[in-house]
């Protein structure tokens, strides 16, 4: 009926409007209201459980009699946002798909590579089951990009990573790629940094953030700042020792409780980043501009002592 139609849409709109801009969610709220029948319904929506689509129907989109009507009715940006946390297993009911930890070689060497893109190595063909975008349309901005593996003449190693898209400054003002966390820690106890080898740019800062927590919301993130110059490759060297800890987009003070260095032992997912700010939201990347952007990447790798690569 109208009514019960109504009511479940009543219960699952907050859920999808809360991807949305202030002005969405207040759109949204207006719309579908809210009702007793309502929580009815939704207690029995809870018992359905969903996969990440990875390309198929959104979470909302299958369930039950209201799906395509929540379909219809969600605008384009919300879907965004829908498909880059579903992607990460953030959608409600829904299990959290991992990424294989990556498999490093022998400890005894100076590097050793923990994703190679290039056509020699073996993470290109599966890019799209550990790399998602996740970008500011998950707190109402507008912002588009992704990551996605790309030809490159073959003396530059026949292809890369690439993170390219349009960024907006006037709303969120980020876009990134990120690893799914790993199915168990990665341990880069034993190295002094993370290399990213062979990079190109378009002379934008950009961020290195790693994770070593497997909680999603609140918990510490560790960013590093890189350059990079315009149409050049280079090979950045971002020492742990370099990583700041920030929580919920601000850097934590000194004298914080909750100030800690990264758990090297215990990495849990990998994030390459262009926002306007570089620690914080007082801290402004001051090479960054809304527009077109790029950032391509042939490896990722652990390191040990100096090589004299660019920082």
């Amino acid at each position: 009926t109208v009514v019960s139609t109504m009511s479940t849409l009543a219960f699952v709109a907050p859920t999808i409007a809360h991807l949305s801009s202030r002005v969405q969610r207040t759109r949204v709220a207006r719309s579908l209201g809210a009702s007793r029948a309502g929580r009815v319904v939704g207690r029995r929506v809870r018992r359905l459980r969903v996969e990440a689509s990875d390309g198929g129907k959104l979470w909302f989109e299958q369930l039950p009699v209201v799906g395509p009507l929540l379909s219809t009715v969600t605008p384009p940006r919300v879907k965004q946002a829908a498909t880059e946390m579903e992607y990460f297993g953030q959608a409600p009911l829904q299990a959290r798909p991992t990424a294989p930890t990556p498999v490093l070689g022998a400890s005894s060497l100076n590097e050793v590579p923990i994703y190679d893109f290039t056509s020699s190595g073996n993470d290109a063909a599966n890019f799209r089951a550990v790399w998602g975008a996740l970008n500011d349309v998950v707190m109402g901005g507008s912002s588009e990009g992704a990551g996605s593996i790309v030809t490159i003449p073959e003396e530059d190693g026949g292809t890369c990573a690439r993170l390219g898209g349009v960024v907006e400054g006037q709303s969120g003002g980020f876009v990134s790629m990120r690893t799914r966390n790993f199915e168990s820690p990665l341990d880069l106890s034993q190295y002094d940094g993370v290399r990213l080898m062979k990079i190109r740019g378009d002379g934008n800062r950009f961020k290195l953030i790693l994770y070593d927590e497997d909680d999603w919301w609140g918990s510490i993130a560790f960013h590093a700042a890189f350059d990079t110059v315009e149409g050049a490759w280079l090979t950045v060297d971002v020492p742990f020792a370099s990583f700041r800890a920030v929580q919920r987009g601000e850097a934590v003070p000194e004298g914080s409780p909750n100030l800690r260095a990264l758990r090297t032992t215990s990495v849990r997912s990998m994030q390459l980043m262009l926002s306007k700010f570089t620690y914080g939201m007082g801290d402004l990347n001051p090479s960054f501009a809304s527009g077109p952007f790029y950032l391509e990447v042939s490896k990722v790798s652990a390191y040990r002592g100096d090589a004299g690569a660019t920082r």
